[in-house]
């Protein structure tokens, strides 16, 4: 009896949480599991917990504008932002600093590199396409494994190979 109270007593000093105390579980030797009810903030616009154990230990977050406010000489590039939109090429500015007084030129040199916004739009168009004809092959495959062809995958393949042979510098 005196052992289980003095167990119970240091259970409350420690206020030690268990990793499974909520409603998930796993089975220990069985891969990464993580299941704790405190895992998460509830408050997703939070700049950090206070009990998160870095900060215990005397790490704070970086406030990446007053660093770069203080590295006065060095450029900075966050290189994990997206880059919202790409400049616009203005494609007549560039026409009329060739100073070229052909007109059949200027539209040949026009077509030329309006050219590659129509592939690069092609090729926009061609990646839902490749994803809509593999999950329709994955269907196919599962309702019966065959040998069939639904899509000419080599074939694509060996066009594309080559545009990327033809592109390369």
């Amino acid at each position: 009896m005196e052992s289980a109270n003095l167990r119970e007593i240091i259970r409350k000093k420690i206020k030690e949480m268990s990793v499974t105390g909520g409603t998930a579980s796993f089975t220990p030797g069985e891969g990464a599991n993580y299941a704790t009810p405190n895992a998460f903030n509830p408050n997703k616009n939070a700049k950090g917990a206070q009990n998160i154990y870095y900060y215990k230990l005397g790490f704070k977050p970086v406030d990446t504008k007053a660093l770069h406010k203080k590295a006065k000489g060095i450029d900075h590039k966050d290189l994990w932002k997206k880059k919202l939109t790409e400049e616009k090429f203005d494609l007549d500015t560039y026409l009329n600093s060739l100073n070229i007084q052909d007109e059949k030129l200027k539209r040949f040199i026009s077509n030329r590199v309006l050219g590659f916004d129509a592939i690069g739009n092609k090729l926009n168009e061609l990646i839902p396409l490749i994803r809509s004809a593999k999950q329709k092959t994955i269907n196919q495959y599962q309702q019966s494994p065959e040998f069939q062809v639904l899509y000419g995958t080599d074939i694509a393949e060996s066009y594309l190979d080559d545009l990327i042979t033809l592109f390369k510098d």
